[in-house]
């Protein structure tokens, strides 16, 4: 069995407050992943973390994700990047305390970009990891683009990429929310399946984030991932709550929690 996990920044940090870290919540996670790992010996896991009240705060200010020519957008770039790693490596720091296997994979330092995309990944390093028992972790991050100078991946952009080669079973969104709310901004009814046909629909009812986001929120993330799935009928992707406890090992171990994307 193969998982591509998100760790959202909405879960992990606060949002609402600049460049505040969640360690508790991290450390309840890696114990959770470290469940998982014991009673599934054949799992292989693919980490993901977003960036939170860290790179966002610096990506708005600078507009980094789109495009980056003039020097104080360089100096932006550089600040975004730096965030970024700064979680990253708080992050790593929590997993590690939990005897993990972890090891970072910057994508600033290995991804290059063209017109928005992804033009560029030597892969083989993350293979290697993983086929050696070790967690690849990856994060939102800055990037060159040879169109737009520079830009920002998302958690999500950098796992789109990776499905051809890693071919995972299922992808785990873990955010703040339970779901997908079909009346935000009231929040009493989730959205159980988000399918091709009903997105139309649901579309007008998701809203795009309620903290800071330069990737664009929610909406930004069911319209990725549905693309995911029509690309990849067999894959099935769940958006759901990491707060409560044994979620996220629950939810590794193939139950449904959330709101389920499918083709």
């Amino acid at each position: 069995m193969r998982v591509f996990l998100k760790l959202g920044g909405s879960l992990i940090t606060d949002k609402d407050k600049p460049y505040a870290a969640r360690r508790d919540v991290v450390a309840r996670i890696a114990q959770e992943i470290k469940t998982a790992l014991r009673s599934d010996p054949e799992l292989q896991l693919l980490l993901g973390h977003g960036s939170g009240s860290f790179g966002h705060v610096a990506a708005s200010h600078y507009g980094t994700r789109d495009q980056v020519s003039s020097p104080e957008q360089w100096r932006g770039f550089q600040e975004v990047w730096y965030a970024a790693r700064l979680l990253n490596q708080i992050v790593l720091e929590e997993l590690q305390q939990a005897e993990l296997p972890v090891i970072s994979f910057p994508p600033s330092a290995m991804v290059s970009a063209a017109g928005r995309k992804i033009a560029a990944w030597n892969l083989q390093p993350l293979h290697s990891a993983m086929q050696q028992g070790l967690i690849p972790v990856v994060y939102g991050d800055v990037v060159f683009d040879r169109n737009f100078g520079g830009i920002i991946l998302s958690t999500e952009d950098l796992f789109l990429h990776l499905i051809d080669d890693f071919k995972p079973d299922r992808i785990l969104i873990a955010g703040k929310e339970p779901g997908v709310w079909a009346d935000f901004p009231t929040c009493s009814r989730l959205i159980p399946i988000i399918d091709s046909a009903s997105f139309a629909e649901t579309r007008s009812k998701i809203f795009p984030s309620a903290s800071l986001d330069v990737t664009g929120g929610m909406l930004a993330k069911v319209q990725l991932m549905l693309e995911v799935v029509q690309q990849h009928p067999d894959l099935s992707v769940s958006i759901f709550s990491g707060e409560e406890n044994g979620h996220i090992a629950l939810a590794i171990a193939g139950q449904s929690i959330g709101t389920i994307i499918q083709e």
